[in-house]
């Protein structure tokens, strides 16, 4: 009869777990002093805007009780949850690029040398990204533009006036996004061509 009490242990060696993540397989890039500079302004929004989450959260919240304990609801809150939900996500996207923790395939990536790997992502933020966030900002802007001058709102009863605010977000997040990947494309540079110069890790 086998001792139930005695079941096999399991040892995680947690620090190569880690490096077999998206995490510890990305690559460090030098730090310059142009490319810190950027990384600081979008930390710093990054901080800000993460208190759109707690908001978020508490605007859900009170419109759950409202709805549900006092039978109000209103259409501006429900809108005010799919807006901020919005600018969390979009500008969320270039805080990842900055941070390395966007989607990438490191099964692939793992077997690549640092240079081959660093090349391939110099073009995809090249070739890619900087087209992208060309396109996007360049109808983005006479898109909320056109929605300022109409004066656009909700086209449900109660929504929320000032459309173009929403609209506006595009522009900023894709901006945001165009510094990230311009920083990383300094960093990746400092790294293949020496150029800008690397600043000593402290």
């Amino acid at each position: 009869m086998s001792d139930r009490n005695s079941e096999p242990k399991l040892d995680l060696d947690l620090e190569r777990v880690e490096a077999a993540s998206a995490r510890g397989a990305a690559l460090q890039f030098p730090r310059t002093w142009l490319s810190d500079i950027i990384e600081a302004v979008i930390d710093f929004f990054g901080f800000l805007v993460n208190w759109i989450w707690i908001v978020l959260v508490l605007v859900i919240v009170l419109n759950v009780v409202g709805r549900y304990a006092f039978g109000v609801n209103y259409v501006w809150v429900e809108e005010m949850q799919w807006h901020m939900y919005a600018v969390g996500f979009m500008l969320g996207i270039g805080y990842a690029l900055r941070h390395d923790a966007h989607v990438r395939v490191d099964v692939v990536a793992m077997n690549l040398r640092n240079r081959t790997r660093a090349w391939i992502e110099l073009f995809g933020l090249l070739l890619l990204v900087a087209p992208v966030v060309y396109l996007i900002v360049s109808y983005a802007i006479p898109f909320t533009e056109t929605s300022f001058r109409r004066g656009e709102r909700s086209s449900a009863p109660g929504g929320l006036a000032n459309r173009w605010a929403i609209k506006g977000v595009i522009v900023v997040a894709f901006v945001y996004l165009g510094l990230a990947a311009f920083a990383r494309v300094v960093r990746i540079c400092s790294y293949l061509f020496g150029f800008p110069r690397a600043r000593a890790e402290r």
